[in-house]
């Protein structure tokens, strides 16, 4: 029997998917839905609606509020300033947007902000006082939560950790530049890298045996062969690894977290992921015998971490609110 009261809402909105859950009373959840989204800001609002009207129905409760986590920089006011990955979010009023069509009150966050409340509050993190979450999908996102508070910067867009240069001139970008980590250790990144090693003829065909050795590589595929043991997908997940622990070595100097919690879709992968990034860390860092060698994880929600989170910061805003 559900429990009784309104459910909070939450949603991730990422360059590829949009992502939503219900939150009960009693914080537990119910599955995700989930529906491919369109570079269309009518499109995202109507996703938005669908899915709403489809948990409440599954829920059969009234809908509270609404949380949504949105990959980019948002402003206090729930606007999305940019959205490297979404060309339709530019100076977009989303938050005012929904509360129309839901009226219900709505909260807009950062992604990766949403995910690491979730994994912070009920998730692998709900222990640590310092912590960084890195967000691999489409891009890459970051939250930083030190001092039990996270961090939001002046202007409330800290964590934007997929935009600092790994290669200087190297890659393009979307948000301009070139050379970006995000380029080179985000989840979609991982087709690319495949793509890169094949026609260097630094490893053979990523068909599993089937004839496809003229099709692009894509970032599911590799996922899939490396959960088969691919001996060649493998060395792609070694070479993804290496860049992705160049970033976390980064941010672990600069900031000393007790935790780094790795979410988004590619950690399905589990310990086929973690061991390789580990042991690419574990490389670069000298001092590595100084930190816990259990420093990196998974994110105990995968990639419903930043629908969950955006659903728990929605409803204590609202419970403040009420104070």
């Amino acid at each position: 029997m559900n429990p009784k009261g309104p459910i909070s809402l939450g949603f991730d909105i990422g360059g590829t998917n949009i992502r939503g859950v219900g939150l009960r009373p009693d914080l537990s959840f119910g599955g995700v839905i989930s529906q491919p989204c369109e570079d269309d800001h009518e499109k995202i609002i109507e996703s938005l609606i669908d899915i709403a009207d489809q948990i409440q129905q599954r829920e059969k409760l009234e809908i509270g509020c609404v949380g949504i986590g949105v990959a980019g920089f948002i402003d206090r006011s729930g606007v999305v300033r940019t959205s490297p990955n979404l060309s339709t979010f530019k100076n977009f009023p989303l938050l005012e947007k929904v509360r129309c069509e839901l009226d219900v009150p709505v909260l807009i966050e950062n992604d990766a902000t949403s995910a690491t409340w979730a994994e912070v509050q009920l998730g692998v993190a709900r222990e640590s006082e310092n912590v960084i979450m890195v967000c691999l999908g489409t891009g890459i996102g970051a939250a930083l939560y030190f001092n039990s508070e996270l961090l939001r910067g002046a202007s409330g867009f800290a964590g934007e950790v997929g935009h600092m240069t790994i290669v200087p001139d190297g890659l393009p970008c979307p948000c301009g530049r070139s050379g970006c980590w995000e380029r080179y250790a985000s989840g979609s990144a991982l087709g690319d890298i495949a793509e890169k090693l094949r026609s260097d003829g630094r490893i053979g065909p990523l068909n599993g045996g089937e004839s496809e050795a003229d099709r692009p590589v894509s970032s599911e595929r590799v996922a899939q062969l490396v959960l088969k043991n691919d001996e060649e997908a493998m060395k792609v997940l070694e070479h993804f690894s290496d860049w992705l622990a160049m970033g976390l070595a980064n941010l672990v100097n600069i900031l000393d977290p007790q935790l780094v919690v790795l979410g988004g879709g590619i950690t399905q992968l589990g310990d086929h992921l973690l061991d390789p990034v580990r042991k690419s860390f574990g490389r670069l860092t000298p001092e590595r015998s100084l930190r816990s060698q259990d420093l990196i994880v998974l994110a105990e929600f995968g990639n419903k971490a930043g629908a969950i989170g955006a659903a728990l910061l929605a409803k204590q805003n609202l419970l403040a609110q009420k104070r």
